[in-house]
């Protein structure tokens, strides 16, 4: 009860100038050691704990000396760094292949608008019969001719790269340059309607070409059967020596284009590769 008390009595003024004057000075001491040892045991406000470190685990992969990954992972890990599964080599130019698009869709316009409108006009006993049939096949010749001569236009070749040539660029170019015949290229060329048609070959199967009636560059000798309702598979096709400036992607290897070109240039005919 003694101690129950003291703290009243030290904290009110009045009772603590009743207590002889060695009892105040006893109180006082008993208060400040307490305060004293109160403070020993809590730490600065500056003072920051710092983290405590985590213990090693032995089966945690952390604590061995290199990470743990298979060679599976290892490989996709690789391959996911560096070249697709599919390159683009040669890119024909944005301006040539919209201008090829206006160019056929134009021609149906006008195909259309001479059966349409125009034809229609001259159907009277006024006119000759022939002039309607005349104006049809005048408003289809042009649609024909650039359907006919622009079909070999390729817009796009991708090649495909096996895995071994998926590591990085340098090996990526390196087999470009020394493509094997059993290579395979997707040929994109634009149908009739200016939709695009990928077209699989292989680079043994592309010799070289020349008409008088359209330009063509090389053809490929083993077209693969495609659908009825496709239509027939494109073997003439069309490209530059050199690739265009095309899209700004890492995938792009303007640099090959002119390898493969001249490999398929000097590919044999299958009459000669027998002889």
């Amino acid at each position: 009860m003694a101690s129950f008390s003291r703290f009243p009595i030290v904290l009110h003024p009045q009772l603590r100038r009743a207590l002889p004057r060695n009892a105040q000075r006893d109180l006082r001491g008993q208060l400040f050691t307490r305060l004293k040892s109160q403070q020993a045991f809590r730490p600065p406000k500056n003072e920051t704990v710092p983290p405590k470190a985590p213990e090693p685990n032995a089966t945690s992969p952390a604590s061995s000396t290199g990470p743990s990954t298979t060679p599976a992972q290892h490989a996709r890990t690789t391959i996911r760094r560096g070249p697709p599964e599919r390159i683009l080599i040669y890119s024909s130019g944005a301006g040539k292949t919209v201008f090829l698009g206006a160019m056929r869709l134009t021609t149906v316009f006008i195909f259309g608008f001479a059966c349409v409108l125009v034809a229609p006009g001259f159907d009277s006993a006024t006119y000759s019969e022939a002039i309607v049939p005349a104006i049809i096949i005048g408003g289809a010749l042009p649609m024909l001719f650039v359907a006919y001569t622009a079909a070999p236009f390729v817009n796009f070749v991708h090649l495909a790269l096996p895995v071994y040539a998926r590591r990085s660029r340098e090996q990526a170019i390196e087999y470009a340059k020394n493509l094997p015949p059993t290579a395979t290229l997707y040929l994109n060329t634009m149908r009739f309607t200016t939709m695009p048609r990928h077209t699989e070959v292989q680079l043994g199967d592309l010799v070289r070409e020349r008409t008088l009636f359209r330009p063509v560059a090389f053809r490929n000798t083993k077209p693969k059967p495609v659908p009825w309702w496709t239509g027939t598979a494109p073997q003439e096709f069309y490209t530059a020596e050199q690739s265009s400036s095309g899209p700004n992607s890492p995938a792009f290897y303007p640099e090959v284009w002119e390898h493969v070109y001249r490999r398929i240039q000097s590919n044999k005919p299958p009459a000669q590769n027998s002889k």
